[in-house]
């Protein structure tokens, strides 16, 4: 009998002593993204008024919305960069154009916390600016380039699902990369 009774004290203190860490929740994780090199590919048809060179692991489509305006799926990631084209006339036109990127862009400060605009200069004369729009936003990366003459060319990247910044920083960050690329290797023909 007072074997069983140590026995059941023993065993009491072990599962007393165990118990000192408190219990706490997994904490919520994130799959592990393996990225692909990044290699680029000329994109360049003929009648389309610009090229440049885009990531080999994306896919071109068609937008049937306007002239010259095709989507860039980055299928790996559930990504969409959307590219349209315009051309003006004139100096307002110009100028419309710009303030209208401009304000599709701000029109996320209510959710981003920064937005840092970055000018783009090239050795062709071609003008632009890169908008990195940080915090919860729907997109992240908004750009203009244009040859201020008559053309005008605009990308959106977006994901095509829901997305916290957290979970998908990573992405933006390895995107940002090509859409760089894609700007330094774009031309006007």
């Amino acid at each position: 009998m007072m074997n069983k009774l140590i026995l059941s004290l023993f065993i009491l203190a072990i599962i007393a002593a165990s118990c000192n860490e408190p219990n706490l929740p997994k904490q919520h994780g994130y799959p592990f993204i393996k990225f692909p090199e990044h290699e680029y590919e000329k994109w360049e048809i003929s009648g389309v008024p610009y090229s440049f060179e885009k990531p080999k692991y994306t896919i071109m489509v068609v937008d049937t919305s306007s002239a010259f305006w095709y989507n860039l799926n980055f299928t790996l990631f559930d990504a969409t960069l959307y590219f349209s084209y315009k051309t003006f006339n004139s100096n307002s036109q110009f100028d419309s154009l710009i303030n209208d990127t401009r304000n599709l862009v701000y029109k996320h400060t209510i959710k981003a916390t920064d937005i840092p605009e970055t000018e783009i200069k090239d050795s062709s004369g071609n003008t632009g600016i890169l908008y990195e729009i940080q915090g919860e936003t729907a997109t992240s990366c908004n750009f203009y380039l244009s040859d201020n003459k008559s053309k005008f060319f605009r990308g959106a990247l977006y994901f095509n699902n829901y997305t916290t910044i957290d979970s998908v920083a990573p992405v933006i960050d390895f995107i940002k990369k090509d859409i760089r690329h894609i700007i330094k290797t774009f031309r006007f023909k």
